[in-house]
């Protein structure tokens, strides 16, 4: 006697402030559920009933997280996308209008074509070395806005006012940053990656908490997956006789960002990122060109670095 087979069910969650829409494939069944804490409860009650349903949501700037960690909790793990995939993957289905319930009806078909990889997510204390991180760089953006002012500011009223401002959020940040320093060091696994990474010139303590924060998979992947990544792996544009130019796009712009700056510090005081980048200038590549290039070689030694757990001395001497 044959074992029945059962049909696997492809779920889309589209996410809102105030409600969650579900698409259950197939039979393309809709249902609703409050973005609250009773609203998941019987959102995680109603898919735990499914065997082996594939989840997928988009990433929405910190909406997502707690449902997929609800979702976890349940043994219901879910694919959180990249939303410009889905909305590529729209289009290409002639799906234009966009809805909720159209949205989750997407996100359901997206996992049943597209069968994503499901990775796990960080813990609650990695979580909250992230957030601690984003403040950060909020208020840094803060700061310079303020300073900007303060240079047009004619008004000494009004320069004491900015300078107060100025004051207390580099209290602000500060304190974060003492509080980053206190969490990274009262974890040991943290606290030897974060060791590993400042070991390598170029990368200071700042640059290493954002790394630890939003790369989470640095030191798990190999070197072309991690450039992938960040965004820095070039991708072919040919077509028959046609050889375009290798163009970099996508991936972790936060993180991209911040190792620009660290490749600039490091084409002038790392030797190894010196020499490369001296390299590809005397070949005829473009300054940015370069730099983009020792970005990636910069990545794949802190990749390498982590997943041997050598600082750069021994690993590059």
């Amino acid at each position: 006697m044959s074992k029945e087979i059962i049909p696997q069910v492809f779920i889309g969650i589209d996410i809102s402030k105030d409600h969650l829409d579900l698409c259950l494939m197939p039979g393309d069944q809709c249902l609703t559920f409050a973005n609250d804490a009773n609203g998941l409860d019987q959102l995680t009650e109603r898919l735990s009933a499914e065997v082996s349903p594939v989840i997928v949501m988009e990433a929405t700037g910190g909406y997502d997280v707690p449902i997929a960690a609800a979702l976890l909790s349940k043994g219901l793990p879910a694919a959180i996308v990249n939303p410009k995939r889905v909305r590529d993957f729209a289009r290409a289905m002639g799906r234009l209008a966009k809805t909720d319930s159209i949205d989750a009806h997407v996100l359901a078909r997206f996992a049943q074509e597209m069968k994503p990889e499901i990775r796990s997510l960080p813990n609650e204390k990695e979580r909250f070395i992230k957030e601690l991180v984003s403040r950060r760089l909020q208020l840094i953006d803060v700061r310079t806005a303020e300073k900007n002012r303060l240079y047009k500011a004619v008004s000494q009223q009004v320069k004491k006012s900015i300078q107060l401002i100025i004051e207390t959020v580099n209290q602000q940040i500060q304190e974060i940053e003492d509080q980053l320093d206190d969490e990274i060091k009262g974890n040991p696994v943290l606290h030897e990656k974060d060791q590993l990474l400042q070991s390598v010139p170029g990368i200071g303590p700042n640059t290493s908490r954002m790394l630890l924060a939003a790369l989470p998979e640095l030191g798990k992947l190999s070197g072309k997956q991690i450039a992938s990544l960040v965004g820095v792996a070039p991708f072919n544009r040919d077509s028959g006789k046609m050889r375009g130019r290798r163009m970099v796009f996508g991936g972790r712009t936060s993180v991209r960002n911040l190792l620009y700056m660290a490749a600039l510090v490091a084409s002038r005081h790392n030797k190894i990122i010196r020499e490369f980048y001296s390299r590809l200038r005397k070949s005829g590549k473009t300054g940015k060109v370069a730099l983009v290039a020792c970005i990636r070689k910069l990545i794949v030694i802190l990749n390498a670095m982590l997943k041997k757990k050598q600082p750069f001395c021994e690993l590059y001497a």
